[in-house]
């Protein structure tokens, strides 16, 4: 029987968090924005208070790094909060920080999926033995997650934006991991973002 509710609640996840992972659709890039190299990227994530933007910040920075890139982020730096724009700005110049990465997050209940789990269990032998079958149904409810992502060009003031993109909906539970890994490649292929 635990087996069975092992492999219902597996079925259950697997259902909720799908296979897809995140895309992103550059929506704009600035036609006038000359790409040279720059390396320090400073990473924001702004979402309400049902997640956890250290999530998204961390995975975005390990995604850059895994590039070549130097990333930190606001809560590395910051405390929660309200975000900062003047401390950020300072920050920025103070570190020659090249590009500025806003990740704007918005959460909504993700569709509900119902599970019904159903067991049997036989005890004895043969003619001897009895079989019991029951079920159980469990609505589970997630929470899923899309991103608009705007790059600031930090050597710039104002700081000008020269790039931003909109992700699909996906778990929130995937997402850090999926939006970081999808937006680097992007900032690379859009020559925003160059060693």
């Amino acid at each position: 029987m635990k087996l069975l509710v092992a492999a219902a609640a597996a079925l259950a996840t697997l259902t909720i968090t799908g296979c897809a992972g995140i895309t992103v659709t550059q929506l704009w890039r600035d036609p006038d924005f000359v790409s040279r190299p720059g390396t320090r990227v400073f990473i924001i994530a702004a979402m309400d208070n049902s997640a956890n933007p250290a999530q998204f910040e961390n995975a975005m920075a390990q995604a850059l790094r895994a590039r070549g890139f130097e990333a930190t982020t606001n809560l590395g730096n910051f405390p929660p909060g309200r975000i900062n724009g003047m401390a950020i700005r300072r920050y920025a110049a103070e570190n020659q920080v090249d590009l500025i990465l806003m990740t704007r997050l918005t959460t909504e209940p993700a569709t509900p999926v119902v599970v019904t789990k159903t067991a049997v269990v036989s005890s004895g032998w043969g003619a001897f033995g009895s079989t019991v079958a029951g079920s159980q149904t469990i609505v589970i409810q997630g929470t899923n997650v899309n991103a608009r992502v705007e790059a600031f060009d930090a050597r710039t003031e104002p700081n000008a934006l020269v790039w931003s993109g909109q992700s699909n909906t996906v778990d929130v539970q995937t997402a850090p991991q999926s939006l970081a890994t999808t937006v680097a490649a992007d900032l690379v292929a859009a020559r925003i973002l160059v060693r």
